[in-house]
């Protein structure tokens, strides 16, 4: 299902730089491949800051990839669960932003993005949260689970994620987990989430935010899950 938002290049959702993101990527000369790049925003805005030196997008609609390629070295037009790319251990960091929820076959694609990632690379990912407490109210006492043109239940999203369903998806396509949380924003909700010692942390955020690295070989007796937590809250704004 087609959201007309999504199709406008000039809409909010398509020049949203998403600094939360930016802020998961270290200075460097970074490989960049960039899933749903829209206009380019979060491309051009690495590229300033120091963050990378290449930039690969795939983005759906035309008008918004024909704008990025002004920022990007290459821009492929169509859908990421049917492009072809030929780059196998070749990307520093793969960005799903917001992308996941939308694709019929996540995990395949989860799956895809480690065989592009180099040795230690890693994918980063937000994707909406679906124990949001705005949800279940609605769901749980007032029995509407009703979509709409954008937020959680935007009308294109095919799949829902939680913590650990996410961290389950990750895992299984061979990642070390090394971030999970989920973004709480408003100071009320934020202050809830202190007073209570982050306890319903899950059911304050409307975001989740995760990073997974591929890793080197095991060794012997080494854990095959590392999972921590970062500080301060991410801003997803």
């Amino acid at each position: 299902m087609e959201n007309k938002a999504y199709a406008d290049k000039t809409s909010w959702y398509y020049n949203l730089f998403k600094p939360g993101l930016a802020a998961l990527i270290p200075e460097g000369p970074n490989t960049i491949l960039d899933l749903g790049c829209a206009t380019g925003t979060l491309g051009r805005g690495l590229k300033e800051l120091n963050k990378a030196r290449e930039m690969v997008g795939i983005e759906i609609f035309e008008e918004a990839a024909t704008e990025a390629e002004k920022y990007y070295e290459k821009v492929f037009c169509g859908d990421v669960e049917r492009v072809s790319l030929d780059y196998d251990n070749y990307f520093d960091f793969v960005i799903c932003g917001d992308i996941l929820e939308h694709l019929v076959d996540p995990w395949k694609i989860l799956r895809r993005i480690r065989g592009w990632l180099k040795s230690e690379g890693s994918v980063i990912i937000s994707t909406a949260n679906v124990r949001y407490w705005r949800v279940l109210r609605s769901l749980i006492f007032q029995g509407n689970w009703e979509y709409t043109e954008a937020g959680i239940l935007d009308n294109t999203h095919l799949r829902f994620f939680t913590t650990k369903s996410l961290l389950k998806n990750l895992l299984e396509a061979g990642f070390d987990v090394e971030v999970m949380k989920v973004d709480v924003k408003g100071v009320k909700q934020r202050f809830a989430n202190a007073i209570t010692f982050r306890v319903f942390e899950e059911f304050l955020g409307s975001q989740i935010v995760t990073t997974g690295k591929k890793p080197l070989p095991l060794a012997e007796n080494q854990d095959a899950s590392r999972v921590r937590r970062i500080e301060p809250p991410l801003q997803m704004t």
